[in-house]
């Protein structure tokens, strides 16, 4: 029944639902980047992330049987966005679909998209609005 969480999830992101202490000691993000982003390009994985512009972030994935989930906060740094899960002092930069839990993100912007290099390998997902 997996599924049938990443499916409530996505739900809740896509309609906004915001947990109100979210943002506990973040700092306000760019505001031109705060949205709600879908993961394309990735075959076989759906994943959501919902930057908001207190600083906050939600992130769900799902691929075949292994559920993600995450939220804290998110800063951009440069010409790139660092989703940041509460607990954790820095994102991963190893993070992949594979994982069994959510270490965090490091996503390069491109226009209105943040393209995730997943693992350094090469293969890239586009998150896009």
């Amino acid at each position: 029944m997996r599924l049938g969480y990443a499916y409530a999830l996505g739900c809740a992101l896509l309609l906004g639902a915001a947990d109100p202490a979210s943002a506990g000691g973040c700092k306000a993000g760019d505001a031109g980047l705060a949205g709600h982003y879908y993961l394309r390009g990735v075959m076989e994985v759906g994943s959501e992330l919902l930057l908001r512009k207190d600083g906050s972030f939600e992130f769900m994935l799902a691929y075949g049987a292994n559920d993600q989930y995450g939220k804290g906060c998110w800063v951009k740094k440069g010409s790139t966005v660092e989703v940041i899960p509460a607990g954790r002092s820095s994102a991963s930069t190893h993070h992949t679909p594979d994982d069994s839990s959510f270490s965090g993100l490091v996503l390069s912007i491109s226009g209105r998209s943040l393209v995730w290099d997943i693992n350094g390998s090469g293969h890239k997902g586009r998150f896009e609005r």
